[in-house]
């Protein structure tokens, strides 16, 4: 019984590890957009929060046509600070 218990604890230790070590490479990932970058979005599968006031850099994940993921960087305005005139 003490085996088993390791054991599935070791598991579980795993799987929290590759999936932190999958975040990690995924936020290493990121490509910063310049004006006249070709971008092939086809699905955009994760869109950033605008919700503050200002320009601030943020984050986009989308898929492209072959389906590989890819996360990109750029500056947006903010819609927190709407009204605030």
């Amino acid at each position: 019984m003490n085996t088993k218990l390791i054991a599935l604890t070791f598991v579980a230790l795993s799987a929290c590890a590759a999936n932190v070590f999958a975040d990690n490479n995924q936020a290493r990932d990121i490509q910063e957009y310049t004006y006249g970058t070709k971008l092939d979005i086809a699905e955009v599968t994760m869109s950033p929060d605008l919700n503050f006031c200002g320009v601030r850099p943020v984050v986009m994940s989308y898929v492209d046509h072959m389906g590989k993921p890819h996360n990109l960087r750029y500056e947006a305005s903010g819609d927190g600070c709407l009204g605030e005139n």
